[in-house]
């Protein structure tokens, strides 16, 4: 074969590569990426346990029938639950960069505890062949992200009534006998103390430290200590009687969280079977707000309206952060451009590697005698060694 002829045979291959670059660069490897950046002040477990449920693939079906994403195809469904599982869509955004490290106190750049909101939101993006879907899913995955997290938090709150209503049942009879105990004490410890007292009639020294310093009649407590022993008697008797005042309060406040405890406890078991049924945060709010405000119509005492009172501002406070505040302040946008690597680089990329390969082809006895004399000439080196 001349040279010309497998010039043009090289120039063919480039075409042909070319062709095969558009194809695929205009075709499966075209890409467009969208970007959001939603406002959510988290801290790091906060974080972690978003994304754990916001990647759960069975939670982004059951959410699509609460909040329908674009009419999408089943493809374009499939390739929506398979973002989301890799987890790769969403990033979080520091409150403090690691440039602005270096010039920031370290407690603020290493706050205590992993309860400190550390990050400022969570970038949102999605990739997709058509920019305008791209932007419509990176904005839906917004509402999904927030209802995920909403949901989130809301289970967590049912969860933390749900541990101090059992820690407190496991106790609560252990305290009402130990404060029983000491009251008993208490009272006859006053008791002996008043009979001691009778038998010295005469006002002691130490009475007047029952009065206030300047003697307006304004009564003292008297603490109980190692040395109470060598107290007056009368102190000794207004302290152990102060002791009973202050143990039957206790006894008394004991017996009222006992009351809200037994009142919460069936809304609690409602309140979780309802988040069991519901697919996304602003669901639950609604669910659990409801169950609340049942209660509350049949709440007769100060003590189950104050802790229905609790409840509900927990709920509250969830909605607020997680669906009123939560916003974008950088919408997803229609990209221009598409993501790297672009439709021309595909096609010089094809056309060079065909060219290359039709290049080795027309000139393969070319490149095997070269090959062939290299390996002489290392063998007859080898020999003279």
């Amino acid at each position: 074969m001349k040279t010309a002829g497998k010039l043009i045979t090289v120039a063919v291959a480039a075409l042909v590569g070319a062709a095969v670059g558009a194809a695929l660069g205009y075709g499966p490897l075209l890409k467009y990426r969208s970007e959001g950046v939603l406002a959510m002040e988290m801290s790091l477990a906060d974080y972690k346990r978003f994304t754990e449920v916001a990647d759960a693939p069975a939670n982004l079906q059951r959410l699509t029938a609460v909040l329908p994403p674009p009419k999408l195809t089943p493809n374009e469904m499939a390739q929506l639950d398979a973002q989301v599982a890799q987890g790769q869509w969403h990033t979080a955004i520091p409150k403090i960069s690691k440039a602005d490290a270096s010039s920031v106190p370290d407690a603020l750049v290493q706050p205590d505890g992993d309860k400190q909101n550390v990050f400022l939101g969570v970038k949102l993006a999605y990739v997709d062949r058509d920019p305008v879907r791209a932007a419509q899913l990176a904005t839906w995955l917004g509402g999904y992200w927030r209802e995920m997290a909403a949901h989130a938090a809301l289970r967590e709150a049912v969860q933390r009534w749900a541990g101090a209503n059992r820690q407190f049942a496991d106790r609560v009879q252990q305290r009402r006998l130990q404060y029983q105990f000491d009251v008993e004490q208490a009272q006859a410890r006053a008791k002996a103390l008043e009979a001691i007292a009778a038998r010295y009639p005469a006002p002691s020294r130490g009475a007047r430290s029952l009065r206030g310093p300047s003697g307006d009649g304004q009564e003292v407590g008297v603490t109980r200590s190692g040395d109470e022993r060598f107290m007056p008697p009368l102190d000794q008797v207004f302290g152990a009687e102060s002791e009973v005042i202050d143990l039957q309060g206790q006894l008394r406040q004991l017996e009222r969280e006992a009351e809200q405890q037994a009142f919460a406890k069936p809304l609690i078991a409602e309140a979780q079977a309802a988040l069991d049924k519901t697919a996304g945060g602003a669901d639950g709010m609604v669910k659990v707000s409801e169950i609340v405000a049942r209660f509350g119509k049949a709440a007769s005492t100060d003590a189950d309206k104050e802790i229905l009172a609790s409840m509900a501002g927990d709920v509250s406070q969830i909605s607020a952060r997680f669906l009123s505040q939560s916003r974008f302040v950088a919408e997803p946008s229609v990209p221009s451009v598409p993501q790297r690597p672009s439709p021309r680089t595909v096609i010089l990329l094809g056309a060079l590697l065909a060219a290359l390969l039709g290049a080795a082809f027309v000139w393969r006895d070319l490149l095997v005698r070269a090959l062939w004399e290299g390996d002489r000439d290392d063998t007859k080196k080898e020999g003279t060694a």
